[in-house]
């Protein structure tokens, strides 16, 4: 009988770090989280997953991480065109958890100001504090002009409609331009997702997923805030405009 393994799809700006953390309880012989943290998880570290489509040596290392026939999930920021390259001896299911778009693409964004010439860039050399109105305002310079100063491509695919790409199978190593095609290739693979969380419900994903995994006797707190503050009209309407099919997805299957 083969074996099944899950794949936690980890969509940034979801919640899916944390979870990843209660994750952690079962063991690296059971969960593999390719980020290699904290460190009981360095065995199955496998780096910046997303360039696995381009990076052969990645590949390579993927299939090397010992714990694969123990294992019963895995995580990591991760498109479907993952299973391709994953051990050809088991089946697998995927999980993930979804965000409203617009908050999450808002979120996304503030957090990818860690990379310094991004932010650089977004606050005129650190004149415009990140979040201020002249800082949204230059992000849809940045985005419209195809700037890529400070990000990879993975990262700037995080900006327009990422669940679409990721659950379409999309390459992103390179910057993808969703189509009709490709949302229609993402809505049929998340219908047969093994679960669907909703950030907007957190608590309930959770309680969900621990029992999935029959995770028990774990303690841990959950903060609900799931509302964005101070994102103005226009810039809530630019992001909207370029998270349509994720919109549709989200409001398909929340």
């Amino acid at each position: 009988m083969i074996q099944n393994k899950v794949g936690f799809v980890h969509i940034p700006r979801t919640g899916g770090t944390y979870l990843e953390a209660l994750f952690c309880s079962m063991g690296p012989e059971k969960f593999i989280n390719f980020f290699g943290t904290p460190e009981s998880q360095i065995v199955n570290k496998l780096g910046v997953v997303e360039r696995i489509e381009s990076d052969t040596a990645r590949q390579k290392c993927l299939l090397e991480i010992p714990n694969w026939n123990t294992a019963t999930l895995f995580s990591g920021h991760f498109s479907l065109n993952i299973k391709k390259f994953l051990p050809k001896d088991y089946s697998y299911d995927f999980i993930t958890i979804i965000r409203d778009p617009v908050n999450r693409t808002y979120s996304f964004i503030k957090k990818v100001t860690s990379s310094r010439g991004f932010k650089r860039v977004l606050t005129d050399n650190g004149q415009i504090a990140v979040g201020a109105l002249d800082f949204w305002k230059n992000f849809q310079e940045y985005y419209q002009k195809n700037d890529h100063t400070g990000l990879s491509n993975h990262e700037i695919n995080g900006f327009s409609n990422y669940i679409t790409k990721v659950f379409a199978g999309c390459d992103l190593s390179n910057i993808i331009h969703v189509n009709e095609a490709i949302y229609q290739e993402a809505r049929s693979n998340l219908s047969q997702a093994k679960y669907i969380g909703l950030f907007e419900n957190y608590k309930q994903t959770v309680d969900d997923l621990l029992s999935m995994f029959d995770i028990q006797n774990i303690r841990y707190h959950i903060r609900e805030n799931t509302s964005v503050s101070n994102i103005d009209t226009e810039t809530e309407n630019f992001i909207r405009s370029i998270n349509n099919y994720d919109i549709k997805l989200y409001e398909e299957f929340k």
